[in-house]
């Protein structure tokens, strides 16, 4: 191969490479979206009982994957870790969950979670379907906010499991 075809050969590489590059960028700037998650966690609760009521509350660690996505900051196959604060009253007249929580990607960016749930139950075989919005976040997540549609299951040995659907916007 010629000296004049090698160089065209490179050059042809290096403009799909920036190309590919800037619509990646690009993606990460996207206005709206879709994407699926499913989450693994650990959970750490203290529960107090008070006058036919119990009162959950603790923390829940693990990570988050995403499923499927319409593109933007949500790239489908990536996760984080979350963490989250979590507060639970379950009286006769049902539960009412409260959950804010911080999902960390592998780039440092974070999403600011909050959840709610009043169906279901927190014991093992329990769960429930409840909905988390998107309230925030840091770098590629900056200025987004969303809601969800989630279902979680108990699991022995204090794990749970959610999966979900999310539509977002960026302000």
């Amino acid at each position: 191969m010629s000296i004049r075809n090698q160089i065209s050969a490179v050059l042809v590489v290096a403009a799909g490479t920036f190309c590919a590059a800037q619509t990646a960028v690009a993606d990460h700037h996207a206005k709206s979206g879709t994407f699926e998650f499913v989450q693994a966690l650990n959970t750490d609760y203290t529960v107090v009982e008070q006058s036919g009521t119990t009162i959950t509350a603790g923390s829940l660690k693990g990570s988050v994957t995403i499923t499927k996505s319409s593109g933007g900051p949500f790239e489908e196959g990536s996760s984080q870790t979350q963490v989250a604060v979590i507060y639970i009253k379950k009286s006769a007249a049902g539960i009412d969950l409260i959950a804010d929580g911080i999902q960390t990607d592998s780039d440092g960016d974070k999403r600011f979670v909050n959840g709610r749930r009043s169906a279901g139950d927190i014991v093992v075989g329990g769960g429930g379907k409840g909905t988390q919005e998107i309230i925030g976040g840091t770098g590629k997540y900056e200025g987004i906010t969303g809601n969800c549609e989630y279902t979680v299951a108990y699991l022995p040995e204090n794990r749970i499991v959610s999966a979900g659907t999310c539509d977002w916007q960026r302000d």
